[in-house]
């Protein structure tokens, strides 16, 4: 308790004393001027009792550090770090196995994906005849080089099962034969691979009800107790939007909290390819006038639902670029032009400078850099992810003491370090 709160509560504790020590005169008038005091006295001793205790137990908000010359902080009031080592978490897609360039800093790689089938198993290949790649390149020599690499250091390395179609994911959460045949195929994996951790990327655009989130729930609940009885040393995490706390969606995030390691919230993606209006991918707060949804906005609801050190937050190392009517930070984009632009993409941008006339500039509400270039005549701006913004984000994960961060996804940084420096340079990196 800081020394102004002691201050404070003895002057309650001293004015408490006062209401029980008044005199009264042996008078009329002294008498009731007495007891005016003494109602006076209670009066006041009631309205301050009732701010302490307000003030001590009011929860500590995250507020914008905009206006910060020297820190950044998040918060109004320090707070005592409680899960000082975090896990920094990197999804592989398939289609960069052959271009990854593994960092010392990762602790967790999410080997993205094996498609989860409405019967259970996992899709080798579609009605058109094409092969499911995430399958594929899973038996690849690549992928069990570089989990085999990863394993000998104590890292781990998670199969992440994904699934999109809303029908099938009805269909599954609804069917108890469905997932015991998802046990099995996963068993098939789990000991045919140096794999020591499932993630669960099940995400719709359907319509939700409150029997598809218990379905949900009763799932992960049920895979806990799978992975618990067979094995002894494998994770479980799952991937939610960053709106599933504050809105009902397919995650009911309490009752699925205890049973996974961490919740890896995806917030990215504020805007995408096929925006209307340029805007910030990860904005860490939001703007009234431009867009309302942000980071800072749905972690308020999230760390109300979840351990704090279970909550990981997703950080994209790619940005989205679109034509555009003008250089402004949200200008209007023409239809389907919109394209992801990893972080690689652009410094190419960037190395271009004045074949491009490129222009930098920085979102100071959202915390973005943002840069706008012209090709062929044609106004193009780009939101993306740089070491200066990430910086922040982890200011923001260190300071709400969170479990750490998670990235989408490796191999769009290409050869740079630049974001990996500042991740060493700010976290503290769970080791085993």
């Amino acid at each position: 308790m800081s020394r102004t709160k002691k201050i404070f509560l003895k002057e309650v504790r001293n004015l408490a004393h006062a209401s029980t020590s008044v005199k009264t005169e042996p008078n009329w008038y002294t008498s009731k001027k007495a007891k005016v005091k003494l109602a006076f006295v209670i009066f006041v001793t009631f309205i301050i009792t009732l701010s302490v205790s307000l003030w001590i137990n009011w929860e500590i908000p995250i507020i914008s550090p905009i206006n910060s010359f020297t820190t950044f902080s998040f918060l109004s009031e320090p707070q005592a770090m409680k899960n000082n080592k975090k896990i920094i978490y990197g999804f592989l897609p398939y289609w960069n196995t052959q271009k990854v360039a593994l960092q010392d800093e990762l602790t967790h790689l999410g080997y993205f994906s094996l498609t989860l089938g409405a019967d259970g198993k996992f899709i080798e290949s579609y009605d058109d005849g094409e092969l499911d790649m995430g399958l594929h390149r899973l038996n690849s020599e690549t992928f069990l080089e570089l989990g085999n690499r990863l394993i000998d250091k104590n890292k781990h390395v998670e199969i992440v099962i994904s699934q999109f179609n809303h029908g099938d994911i009805v269909a599954f959460l609804g069917s108890k034969k469905a997932q015991e045949n998802f046990y099995s195929s996963l068993d098939s994996v789990l000991l045919a691979y140096p794999i020591n951790g499932v993630n669960i990327d099940i995400e719709t655009s359907g319509e939700t009800s409150e029997t598809l989130r218990n379905n949900m729930s009763s799932f992960i609940k049920d895979l806990r107790t799978h992975l618990n009885s067979k094995y002894s040393n494998v994770q479980l995490s799952i991937d939610m939007y960053a709106g599933a706390a504050a809105n009902k969606q397919i995650w009911d995030v309490t009752a699925i909290a205890p049973y996974v390691d961490y919740i890896i919230v995806m917030a990215y993606d504020f805007h995408r390819s096929s925006s209307q209006k340029a805007g910030p991918v990860a904005p860490l707060f939001g703007d009234a006038a431009k867009w309302e949804e942000s980071i800072s906005e749905y972690f308020q609801s999230f760390l109300q639902q979840a351990p704090r050190e279970k909550v990981v937050l997703g950080i994209p190392f790619y940005g989205y670029e679109w034509q555009t009517t003008s250089r402004d930070a949200k200008s209007h984009t023409f239809p389907d032009t919109g394209a992801t632009a990893s972080y690689s993409r652009v410094l190419e941008l960037l190395e271009k400078k004045e074949e491009l006339q490129v222009q930098e500039h920085w979102n100071e509400t959202a915390l973005s850099p943002y840069i706008s270039y012209v090709e062929d005549g044609e106004i193009y701006v780009v939101y993306y992810e740089n070491s200066r913004s990430i910086s922040y984000k982890l200011d923001y994960v260190n300071q709400l003491d969170l479990g750490g961060i998670a990235i989408w996804a490796l191999g769009y940084e290409g050869d740079s370090r630049e974001l990996w420096d500042v991740l060493a340079r700010k976290v503290n990196i769970k080791t085993e």
